[in-house]
């Protein structure tokens, strides 16, 4: 294998991009629009930081090892001190339920547990609150990763080209663009979150848009002393540029793309509740506003991985103790999508675990979590074949 294609130019598929570079492949990256990171990667801004959960299942594991090949990509950038810092992150306990589940986490995760007080003086400005503390959190200008993920001299890229269909013959993959143009590749990665479905091979995996709305506000006299991401329902970032980010709203299957007064007011509202005296110092006038969507999966697991044949093994769906290397595979047809909120963390080590699946090398995770993010696992489930489905792959 010599050659793929990646279709979308988000952190997914140029987390995708990157990976697949990084092993000498040459990577044809197509983006419909006239730049990287126009969709959901566009924010200004993103906060890089793990999720935890107290079940410390797959998708707790995904976060936590996401999180440090990110920070680990990140670090071997270059010129990432540019777009990226590591601020720490202050996780407020913002009522009892959320104390009581921090108590739990700050010794499950050993991490430290700081009242109102100590967490004030981290952050720079008082707390109501006092909360978990995660050092290595931060934030990350998603725009200039992806630009920095694709600067490789294998990698080309192609503004707006819309992919629409993709072929196999001849051994060869095959995109067929908006303007009848044709790329071909050994291996294609579908990268589009949302828009996985328009492909014929994917229209079928269930995947839920999430709108979500952040707003932006400039730096006060007082909002300059924030030092650390403080998270509470919402999260807001330290001043980056002159501006702080506040956010974001959850909305399932809103496609409304205006700007809603609603939701900046929900955004409002909850700087309201982190800092009382920073809410009523802003400068609401310039506020700035920005709509994109998520995409989600029904497990809240990224798809990543490579598709079976849908139409094949529905007509002759396969035993339960079948061999996984015996299903009828798309040879060399991938997808890294659906990472939900998550895509900063998730994202770049879905990629890596693409990039050893194709060129059949050792998962950078356990087989049972690689299994478990195979984009065709709802499909195996629907057949009553569950067991198959969670063990795909094995690790050597």
């Amino acid at each position: 294998m010599t050659s793929a294609i990646v279709i979308g130019g988000g952190i997914a598929g140029c987390s995708t991009a990157y990976a697949l570079a990084e092993c000498g492949i040459e990577v044809t990256l197509i983006e419909r629009q006239a730049k990287l990171a126009f969709g959901a990667s566009g924010n200004p801004l993103a906060a890089l930081y793990p999720k935890l959960g107290l079940s410390q299942n797959f998708a707790d594991a995904l976060t936590l090892q996401g999180f440090a090949f990110t920070q680990k990509i990140l670090k071997s950038l270059t010129n990432s001190s540019q777009f990226y810092d590591v601020c720490g992150q202050i996780q407020l306990g913002f009522n009892a339920r959320e104390q009581a589940r921090q108590i739990e986490l700050a010794v499950m995760y050993q991490l430290p547990l700081l009242n109102a007080s100590e967490a004030s003086k981290i952050a720079g400005i008082a707390l109501k609150h006092g909360g978990l503390y995660l050092k290595d959190a931060g934030w990350v200008k998603p725009v200039a990763l992806c630009e920095a993920l694709c600067n490789f001299s294998n990698i080309k890229l192609n503004y707006n080209t819309n992919a629409l269909r993709i072929e196999h013959t001849n051994n060869q993959w095959h995109i067929l663009d908006n303007e009848q143009k044709v790329f071909e590749g050994d291996i294609v990665v579908i990268c589009t979150a949302n828009d996985i479905k328009q492909f014929a091979q994917t229209k079928n995996i269930a995947i839920t848009p999430v709108r979500g709305q952040l707003n932006s506000f400039k730096q006060t006299t007082e909002s300059a002393s924030i030092k650390t991401l403080i998270c509470g329902d919402h999260y807001l970032s330290p001043a980056v540029d002159g501006w702080h980010v506040i956010g974001t709203t959850y909305a399932p299957n809103d496609m409304n793309p205006h700007i809603s007064d609603t939701d900046t007011r929900e955004n409002l509202n909850a700087l309201r509740a982190i800092s009382a005296n920073i809410y009523q110092g802003i400068d609401t006038h310039p506020i700035k506003s920005r709509v994109a969507w998520r995409s989600q999966t029904r497990d809240y697991m990224p798809l990543a991985g490579q598709l079976i044949d849908e139409e094949q093994i529905r007509a002759k769906p396969p035993r339960y103790n079948v061999n996984p290397a015996d299903l009828p595979w798309l040879e060399g047809l991938f997808v890294n999508a659906g990472h939900g909120s998550k895509g900063m963390t998730t994202a770049p080590l879905c990629a890596e675990i693409i990039a050893s699946i194709a060129t059949k090398t050792s998962l950078p995770v356990r087989g049972e979590l690689a299994s478990r993010l195979n984009p065709s696992r709802f499909l195996l489930r629907e057949l009553g074949l569950k067991q198959l489905a969670n063990t795909l792959y094995k690790n050597d």
